[in-house]
């Protein structure tokens, strides 16, 4: 397999924040000892080392090739096993249904898993044994573990739990899948990083009040760079190390909604968004998921249509053999899934496309079209678990559609979601964006 030497890392994570926290204090102390100006130099000299440092490292894997992981989308489809490329020139029958499944089921899955992302397997476990849940999860959670700030993301709190919700919860994961319709409402099938950069900076906000943010990790960094002045490409790759990252995927859904039964388009529109601010097997992840999500419109079985997602990318690239190996080593729960993934792929950064797009598969596996397992497992899995539980109940869901997931996952939203989007109202019904989505899906799918 092409999992290279992902344990190697010079330093665990806890010592290198350990090392900063002693900078911060040696900071502290030597403006209480009267030596400030000394105590800047210092850290002037430390800030300058530290650029250089991400400068080389940058310069590095930007310089680094294979041939069977090519970042050129025709270069791309040269690599990829046969396929069917293209299953339905008009929408299916149930389109409608399936749409608000797989848009109800993303944001179900995205709600449960925010209340304790990238939390530990034994760390949620022991909450849901205190709050008297049951786990995994089959409703969303009674309490959550810091009631005053379940998520910071920005606008007013908004509770995550059980009897107290008003909306679907505002999380970055939902809102780029309304930044991706507006991308192709105001520019279509054939939007360019320009288009998508317009759309970014004019809706999406970068902070908000009390330390809030907009998004996170690499769409942050592309966002700061817009207000520096970059652009696109530039502004998507400069002081980016999240080339490989999930983000990318958690990005492909609406792609997938307006492409049903063509996996191939919704492959490319993924390719020409999550390639903005990624690379690789970044971008094989968002390809491979909107690929999936497509298919999961015209087939009755989501390993079908994660089957059908994999001929979209590189046959042999490290995310393909990552999902072949998923595959091939059916977890029997949510522990075995974790233990499993990380006992081969140790190293890895827990919020990597890879290691986050195994749990979507192995949940999908474990869950047998049933919506409330394959969410509740997922989650479990821990990794950045809003990110895997959306797209999971966005797969599953575009498979059963809306009329086959439990009420209790849909009714407390009352049919709308909270958002934060700039020249946009605080909330936003639910059927009515699906509508945007469908009207879009019923001109895309007469494409020659």
């Amino acid at each position: 397999m092409k999992i290279r030497d992902v344990k190697y890392v010079p330093f665990s994570q806890t010592d290198l924040w350990e090392k900063v926290d002693d900078i911060t204090r040696y900071l502290r102390l030597s403006a209480e000892f009267g030596c400030n100006e000394e105590s800047r130099r210092i850290w002037e000299e430390f800030k300058g080392n530290i650029d250089k440092t991400i400068g080389q490292f940058q310069e590095l894997v930007l310089a680094q090739t294979d041939e069977e992981e090519p970042d050129d989308l025709d270069k791309i489809r040269s690599l990829r096993s046969p396929g069917p490329r293209r299953m339905r020139t008009s929408l299916p029958g149930d389109y409608t249904d399936r749409l608000l499944g797989a848009f109800y089921g993303r944001m179900a899955g995205c709600t449960l898993g925010a209340a304790l992302e990238f939390n530990s397997v034994d760390v949620m476990e022991e909450w849901a044994r205190y709050f008297g849940d049951e786990y995994p999860l089959k409703d969303y959670w009674s309490r959550i573990k810091d009631p005053m700030q379940p998520h910071y993301i920005v606008g007013k709190k908004i509770d995550l739990t059980k009897g107290h919700m008003d909306a679907v919860p505002p999380d970055d994961d939902t809102i780029y899948t309304l930044l991706g319709l507006l991308i192709l409402e105001e520019a279509g099938m054939d939007f360019t990083h320009k288009d998508m950069e317009k759309v970014w900076k004019r809706y999406l906000p970068l902070d908000g009040e009390n330390g809030s943010r907009g998004c996170y990790w690499g769409e942050r960094i592309m966002m700061q760079n817009f207000e520096k002045g970059m652009d696109l490409p530039q502004a998507g790759i400069y002081g980016n190390p999240n080339l490989q990252n999930i983000a990318g995927w958690t990005r492909a859904d609406p792609y997938g909604y307006v492409c049903p039964g063509w996996p191939e388009k919704a492959a490319e529109l993924a390719y020409k968004d999550c390639s903005a601010n990624h690379r690789r097997n970044g971008v094989y992840g968002a390809m491979f998921m909107a690929a999936t999500i497509a298919a999961a419109f015209v087939v009755d079985d989501p390993m079908e249509a994660v089957r059908i997602g994999l001929t979209e990318i590189p046959e042999n690239c490290m995310f393909a053999e990552g999902i072949r190996w998923a595959l091939a080593n059916k977890a029997e729960n949510y522990r075995d899934a974790a233990e499993k993934t990380w006992n081969v792929y140790d190293g890895m950064f827990n919020g990597s496309a890879l290691t986050n797009a195994i749990h979507v598969v192995m949940g999908l596996d474990i869950g047998e079209k049933d919506f409330t397992k394959t969410i509740g497992e997922t989650v479990a899995m821990s990794g950045d678990n809003d990110c895997t539980g959306a797209t999971a109940g966005s797969i599953v869901g575009a498979v059963i559609g809306k009329e086959k997931i439990p009420a209790n996952w849909t009714e407390p939203f009352k049919g709308r979601m909270h958002i934060y989007l700039k020249e946009h109202p605080e909330y936003l019904d639910i059927e009515t964006v699906c509508k945007r989505f469908e009207k879009l899906a019923a001109e895309f799918v007469q494409v020659k």
